[in-house]
């Protein structure tokens, strides 16, 4: 049954209904004692609030008695709303006149008419309700606000703890072949909040069954719910094929078996099933079960967490894996690191023993530990611990699942401050599992009027919504949490047993729809919409809406929604008369009802990201007043702004990101002073009058100083505008902004290259950007103020036609980590050593030089001085079709990655090979010691490893060499490569392994190596003899050798050898001998183009077929019996036209020996 929560609701309305309100609503003078007496009753019932919320689980009158209250007061929050749009809406019109005939007395009393009614009706509810209240005998109960100690809000990182047994065990069952049933499926079973979706996701990603399954799927069971056993059947059958594609699935598409069935035919996939509920029927569960098994190949796996017994019994082939509590010790470490700074115990013994007796009374379960030590890291004193103790942990039970949430509930939601309760419970509209973007939710928030700032102009709303944000990740109560390349955070996701919590708190005001809406989806308390599935039928949804008579304030329609036409359009946005948020996408329609729009003046949130067919927005659209965010992402025939864009003074956010027909930005976009964030700023080519006459210049950027985040200002170069206009954008003056991409465009056949440097030089930023690109200019010099950017973390540059060498002061920018040099044609040198007088970039940790053919060298007159150290912070560095340079920079200090391709070898062999004693005199680090990732691509003057260099290579993890043409040999240097786990060498035509003795035993040094790929590899006839000796190795992949004639007994020494391709090798005749001998050996594969090797393998039949029976995994590739059947059936078919006798002969004996995977169970 739906509980109702009202008390998230009244902060807010009590400050819609401060007095000050009355007095900014002149119009209202007879109506200012209303609204006193409206918030002097509000302010008498909230402290009996949260008595009554407890109270309505048991007392059904109390729990009516609620309803209404949230009713009546979302009435007066509307009517609030209301009145404020009106009055800006007339309070910004230009015309003078018109305002001052608004404010008349005449106007005034025809308005206290017209509204005075509605305020005193809402009144008189609200005062029955009141009375009302007197009788349940409620207790005050104030709402607690948390002293928190001014600690570090940032989570410990997120471990499975205690599951290692578990791990194993769920690993071991995927990794299992040896199985009867074509598919096997493992239900996890646990309470919510045990870490079933943890353990499964570690399962996903571990690496051994990255390389095992051929197709991995994930669904979330929770998104496919539904009454009707075929919908939910074919919904939950559309995501796993989504999965499968990568999210790409047209909606419109029929028969989902066929389609899944082609997704995975003939491979061993993996398939989880995440959180799988029921609701009345199990019918669709078990034609689920029936179909995966009837369409899977032998050794296809699916993983089932659920919280349901009887789901695990009708999914499960083998038996279900039950996840319990964690032990006693394991307990104990996770509220460690939850509620200790640092996971230490602290010297307060009391706190300690408060601790542990807290653990005990926790279950075991996880995420009560974890959520529980977090809420209880933020108390500051032993008296808060204690508090705590005595009152709301005494009243926790967990024997059953609903008592989770309830103790979710009592000892975490009951404890947040005010502000964030009911911004964590609006986040239940997404549904379970979904990736919330942060920007998105933060964005809702502030439309719904959640957020609340310190500045009464509401400057900092965006500033405390992050704080909102971060408070509820650092609580658990959001995870999963992603960041971009900055570390801030971007997205996250909710726990199925938060979400429920969320769900118990929003009651019916959220409501989410997957499939099919009924009747009683939708009724009057209904506020918030999420629409998770293709709306095919707008009308009907339509009437639903007004039939309840709910007041909508939240519609989310992501998926690609088919209205057909302009009249389901205008009855939806008709039946919307309170929206504040609105997202909707449709693959077809062109345009938008310009009538039915305009009414929905209470909109702050507008996304039509995805409407790729619309070309424009209708002019109406500017009369939404409070309109805060619109979102145009992806709308790609989208080429016309609306007149009087200037109107919208409350935008905030303005996102045209993929809106690549549209050429300019409207004019007065610079009077919305408001705005925070702008994707792209365009320069207008003005090609035609309609860019002329409604295009705004990049002046327009002047006085937008509270843009933050990232900027892209596009087309520069093709404009008339001169250096003026390039001054008066002012970016000096925007602190907030943090990236700052530039980019000329010639595309529209103009190319202004006049006083580019001058113009470059007056759009300096402010000094805190962090990341900088550029691309396409056309000056052969840089501005100074580049090298005062002292916050730069990432400079790009591609494009520069006329660059000679780098910015001035670009090696020494402090914070500079990530420079990525691209298509730089005219660059010969990076720098000029005359400007390098310190550290060569101290802080560089990753370096991308791409296609730069001309460049030389490092330093145009040499390198400086020797003793300046280079790249001391290096990380990663790849150098690709630079086949000019020579020479590095002395021993960059190299732990991550190189890269060489389409360059000459020479820099790299200068690197490993000339050490300076002098330099290492008073160096604790040998060139590249700490190097683990190496990469060699189209060095074609490379014809040997440099064998001194090698030695240096203590560290290196994998080796890569790919398409080096020249390469005739490796060396006895790679002796040295002790920790090498992972060595691809890949079409090296002139290669040979099998050379002297000296170089044989240079194999007998790989002690680590895991993995060998030999391929393309022309010249070897025999394998290395000193391959016997490695015997670590788990995989070998041969192919493409065609001088290969056979492979050598002693591979009877790959003692741990689990994995082994032949590919290609036309010569291969037979496997050793000694093959049988291989018993860690789980998979051969052999495919095409092995001639004279496929027929020995055959079963039973084959000459080799005893030295392989023993391998559980065997993959040839060749055709089943039932399709050489097929073949051959049609091939007689075609035997008795004569006039086709020989063509089909010749045809369909080609057919028969298509390539086909075939596997084979011992």
């Amino acid at each position: 049954m739906a509980k109702f929560f009202p008390s998230i609701i009244v902060p807010g309305v009590i400050e819609h209904l401060d007095a000050q309100t009355g007095k900014k609503l002149g119009l209202l003078w007879s109506c200012v004692k209303d609204f006193e007496k409206l918030k002097h009753i509000v302010l008498e019932l909230q402290p009996l609030l949260l008595d009554a919320e407890e109270q309505q689980a048991a007392n059904d009158e109390v729990k009516v008695w609620l309803e209404k209250l949230t009713d009546i007061l979302y009435e007066v929050d509307d009517l609030l709303d209301d009145l404020s749009t009106r009055v800006l809406r007339m309070t910004r019109n230009k015309k003078a006149k018109q305002v001052c005939i608004f404010f008349s007395k005449s106007n005034k009393l025809a308005f206290n008419r017209r509204m005075g009614p509605k305020i005193k009706t809402i009144l008189n509810n609200l005062d029955h309700i009141a009375n009302d209240m007197r009788k349940f005998h409620l207790e005050e109960r104030h709402g607690k606000i948390p002293v928190e100690e001014n600690r570090e809000r940032d989570r410990p990182e997120e471990v499975l703890i205690g599951r290692d047994e578990h791990k194993k065990a769920v690993v071991d069952f995927l990794m299992v072949s040896n199985v009867k049933e074509k598919v096997s499926i493992l239900p996890i079973v646990g309470t919510g909040g045990m870490g079933k979706t943890a353990l499964a996701q570690f399962a996903f990603n571990d690496e051994r069954i990255q390389e095992y399954f051929q197709q991995k799927m994930w669904v979330n069971g929770m998104s496919c719910v539904s009454r009707d056993d075929d919908d939910m059947l074919e919904t939950i059958l559309e995501k796993i094929v989504g999965s499968a594609r990568n999210g790409k699935v047209d909606p419109s598409m029929d028969d989902w078996w066929s389609h899944f069935g082609t997704e995975v035919y003939w491979k061993r996939y993996l398939l989880v099933l995440d959180n799988v509920r029921i609701n009345d029927s199990t019918k669709w569960l078990g034609n689920l079960k029936k179909g995966l098994i009837a369409h899977s190949a032998r050794g296809s796996k699916i993983l089932v967490t659920t919280r349901s017994e009887v789901v695990a019994k009708i999914m499960r082939t083998v038996k279900p894996y039950y996840l319990r509590g964690l032990d006693e010790d394991d307990s104990w470490y996770l509220f460690k690191r939850m509620a200790f700074k640092n996971g230490q115990e602290p010297n307060n013994k009391t706190i300690v023993n408060m601790g542990k007796e807290i653990v005990s009374k926790c279950e075991g379960v996880p995420l009560i530990i974890k959520t529980i030590g977090r809420l209880l890291y933020f108390k500051n004193s032993e008296r808060e611990w204690l508090s705590f103790m005595n009152n709301e942990f005494s009243r926790i039970r967990l024997n059953e699942e609903k008592d989770m949430v309830a103790t979710l509930k009592l000892v975490i939601y009951d404890q947040l401050p005010q502000h964030l309760k009911q911004c964590f419970a609006y986040s239940c509209l997404f549904p379970k599992n979904y990736e919330i973007d942060k920007s998105t939710l933060i964005n809702l928030w502030i439309a719904q009027g959640f957020i609340k700032s310190s500045d009464e102009d509401d400057e900092c709303l965006e500033d405390a919504a992050h704080e909102y944000f971060m408070d509820l990740i650092s609580r658990f109560f959001f995870e999963e949490d992603k960041t971009d390349w900055s570390g801030e955070v971007t997205s996250c996701k909710m726990n199925p047993l938060m979400h429920d919590l969320a769900m118990l708190i929003a009651g019916p005001s959220v409501t989410t729809l997957n499939s099919f809406t009924y009747k009683e989806d939708v009724n009057k308390s209904t506020r918030h919409l999420w629409v998770g599935y293709d709306i095919q039928h707008y009308l009907y949804l339509a009437h639903l809406i007004s039939e309840a008579k709910c007041r909508i304030r939240t519609f989310l329609s992501p998926n690609e929604s088919e209205p057909k036409g302009m009249t389901e359009c205008d009855a939806i946005f008709s039946s919307f008369k309170t929206l504040r948020a609105l997202q909707l996408c449709s693959r077809t329609l062109d345009g938008l009802p310009s009538s039915s729009i305009c009414k929905l003046k209470s909109l702050r949130y507008l996304d039509f990201s995805g409407m790729y067919k619309m070309k424009k927005l209708p002019d109406s659209i500017t009369s939404l007043q409070n309109l805060q965010t619109l979102k145009l992402c992806n709308c790609s025939w989208f080429e016309e702004w609306p007149r009087e864009f200037s109107r919208l003074v409350n935008l905030r956010h303005l996102d045209i990101n993929g809106c690549w027909k549209l050429t300019y930005m409207p004019r007065g976009l610079g009077q919305l002073t408001k705005l925070r964030s702008l994707s792209d700023f365009l320069v207008s080519p003005q090609l035609d009058s309609l860019n002329m006459l409604h295009s705004g210049g990049l002046n327009e950027l002047n006085g937008l100083n509270n843009l933050r985040g990232d900027l892209q200002i596009r087309n520069l170069g093709c404009e008339k505008d001169d250096v003026r206009d390039y001054r008066a954008t002012k970016l000096y003056e925007k602190e907030k902004i943090r990236s700052l991409k530039l980019y000329w465009d010639d595309s529209f056949g103009l190319r202004d290259e006049a006083d580019a440097e001058i113009k470059l030089e007056a759009l300096e930023p402010h000094s805190n950007l962090k990341r900088l690109e550029l691309s396409g200019y056309r000056g052969a010099e840089f501005p100074r103020w580049l090298a005062y950017l002292e916050n730069l973390v990432e400079f790009q540059l591609s494009k520069c036609e006329k660059l000679k060498c780098l910015p001035r002061g670009l090696s020494e920018l402090p914070s500079l980590k990530r420079l990525f040099l691209k298509y730089l044609e005219g660059i010969e040198y990076m720098l000029d050593s005359d400007e390098c007088t310190g550290t060569f970039f101290p802080s560089l940790e990753q370096l991308q030089l791409y296609y730069c053919p001309n460049l030389k060298g490092w330093w145009w007159k040499g390198p400086p001085r020797l003793l300046i150290p280079s790249f001391p912070c290096l990380s990663e560095l790849s150098v690709s079709g630079c086949t000019e340079l020579d020479s590095m920079p002395r021993f960059p200090c190299l732990e991550k990655e190189l890269v060489l391709s389409n360059s000459s070898c020479k820099p790299m062999q200068q690197t490993l090979i000339r050490v300076d004693s002098s330099t290492f005199a008073s160096s604790s680090f040998v060139p590249l010691s700490k190097l683990k990732r190496l990469q060699l691509h189209r060095i074609e003057d490379l014809r040997i490893l440099p064998e001194k260099g090698l030695q240096n290579l203590t560290s290196l993890e994998s080796l890569h060499i790919v398409h080096c043409h020249r390469l005739e040999s490796l060396s006895q240097g790679i002796q040295h490569l002790t920790g090498l786990q992972q060595l691809e060498i890949n079409h090296c035509d002139k290669l040979d392994l099998g050379g002297n003795d000296e170089d044989e035993m240079g194999w007998q040094g790989l002690k680590s190596l895991l993995s060998l790929d030999f391929v393309g590899l022309p010249k070897l006839v025999h394998l290395p003899s000193g391959l016997q000796h490695v015997t670590t190795l788990h995989k070998f992949r041969i192919s493409s050798c065609c001088s290969l004639r056979a492979l050598p007994d002693w591979i009877c020494q790959w003692t741990s050898l689990q994995q082994f391709e032949i590919s290609n090798c036309l010569g291969l005749t037979s496997l050793p001998n000694k093959m049988s001998s291989l018993t860690s050996l789980k998979v051969l594969t052999i495919r095409k183009h092995c001639p004279n090797l496929l027929p020995r393998c055959e079963r039973k039949t084959g000459d080799d077929w005893y030295k392989i029976s023993h391998i559980p995994k065997l993959y040839l590739d060749r055709p089943s019996e039932e399709e050489v059947k097929n073949v051959r059936k049609r091939f007689n078919a075609y035997h008795h036209y004569p006039s086709k006798v020989n063509n089909s002969k010749e045809k369909l004996a080609g057919k028969i020996n298509l390539v086909h995977m075939v596997e084979h169970t011992t």
